[in-house]
C-alpha cells in the first residue's frame, strides 16, 4: 500500500502501528456477561473493569482464547503497511477478531453447570478494532489515489 520510503511515510506507518498496539492491548474488546453470581464488566487484554470492583490490571490474561486473534490483526497491520497482504484480507482479520469472542460464547449460553453458571464466560464483542481496521483501509486507499 505505502511503498514510498520517505520519512513522512515512515512516520505515518509508525503512528499506525503504535495506535494499533494501543487499540489491541488497551481498548476493551468485549463486555463480559456473568450469568452466575460474578460481576459483569469491560475486558481488555491488559485490564478488566468489573461493575462492582475497581480496575484490575492483568487479570484478564486468563481469557486469552477470546483475544488471541487480535494479535493476528496486529501482525496483519504490519503486513498491510509493508504490502504483504491486501486490504480486503486485513479487513477479514479484523472481522474474525470480533466474531471469535461471540462464537466462543455461544456454548457458554447453552451449557450451565450444577450451580447455574456458564462453563465458558459470555463475551459480547465491542468492535473498536474492526472500526479502526476499516479506517486504516480507507485512509490507505485515499493515500494511494493521490
Amino acid at each position: 500500500m505505502m511503498e514510498s520510503n520517505s520519512p513522512m511515510i515512515q512516520r505515518i506507518k509508525l503512528i499506525l502501528i503504535i495506535i494499533t498496539v494501543i487499540i489491541v492491548f488497551m481498548v476493551p474488546y468485549g463486555y463480559h456477561v456473568d450469568v452466575g453470581p460474578g460481576p459483569n464488566g469491560l475486558m481488555a487484554i491488559t485490564w478488566e473493569l468489573p461493575e462492582t470492583y475497581g480496575l484490575m490490571i492483568l487479570s484478564a490474561l486468563e481469557y486469552f482464547i477470546y483475544y488471541l486473534y487480535r494479535l493476528v490483526v496486529l501482525r496483519g497491520m504490519w503486513r498491510l503497511l509493508n504490502g504483504a497482504i491486501s486490504s480486503r484480507r486485513f479487513m477479514v482479520h479484523g472481522l474474525v477478531s470480533e466474531i471469535i469472542p461471540l462464537l466462543i460464547s455461544i456454548p457458554g449460553v447453552l451449557f450451565l453447570n450444577s450451580e447455574g453458571e456458564t462453563y465458558i464466560p459470555i463475551m459480547i464483542p465491542i468492535p473498536i478494532l474492526l472500526l479502526y481496521c476499516g479506517f486504516v483501509v480507507i485512509y490507505l486507499r485515499t493515500q494511494s489515489e493521490t
